[in-house]
């Protein structure tokens, strides 16, 4: 068996696996981020083309389902690899807190329907259904061996991604310093971020 054929059995697909021979581009978010990062995400989306650009994204982040709403309600081709098993119920995935079971049922049905996402899982997550460090870590590790692009959202603290991305080259979208907050939601810094955010309700989401 090949290296590329032994490392496939170790995941379970759902979904459009004919994605996997189409030109990936992966997006990495670290977990602190600037209060720019919503509008240089949607910037960089803009650049993309629904009918040629496929995305990898994952879900474990509220960055990460920001931008895979973003993604799905602009058609585009999505690559969702899971740091938990792939739920039988699709309400069951997590694309945000303000995201209602129908809400997600629709953009996930409908991205079903038109064949253009696929859901994978290391089969290694049998029994997780809430992500861990080692399952996250698999996961990027996948998405490392299967892109052909690479998209930083930004400079994360520590050195996690320059690790993991090792000799890839990587567009890195905001350049902005990360500003310390604090840990909970203030009216007043959710309306210093309604401003940075071009007033987007779709940045709540994300929060």
């Amino acid at each position: 068996m090949e290296k590329t054929e032994t490392r496939n059995t170790l995941f379970n697909y759902f979904g459009e696996q004919a994605l996997l021979k189409e030109m990936k581009t992966v997006f990495f978010c670290p977990y602190d981020v600037p209060e720019s990062i919503f509008k240089s995400i949607r910037q960089w989306i803009k650049t993309l083309d629904p009918e040629k650009d496929c995305v990898v994204c994952g879900n474990s982040t509220g960055i990460e389902r920001y931008t895979l709403r973003l993604l799905l309600r602009k058609k585009f081709s999505v690559i969702l690899p899971l740091a938990t098993v792939i739920p039988q119920c699709l309400e069951e995935l997590n694309l945000g807190w303000r995201m209602t079971e129908q809400e997600t049922m629709e953009l996930l049905d409908e991205a079903l329907a038109e064949h253009r996402i696929l859901m994978v899982a290391s089969t290694e997550n049998m029994s997780v259904s809430t992500p861990t460090k080692r399952t996250i870590l698999i996961r990027n590790y996948w998405m490392r061996w299967i892109g052909n692009r690479f998209v930083l959202a930004c400079n994360g603290k520590g050195d996690y991604f320059k690790h993991l991305l090792w000799k890839r080259e990587v567009e890195i979208l905001d350049i902005n310093e990360v500003k310390e907050t604090e840990p909970t939601m203030t009216k007043e810094l959710e309306l210093e971020l309604s401003v940075v955010c071009d007033n987007d309700y779709d940045y709540l989401l994300a929060i």
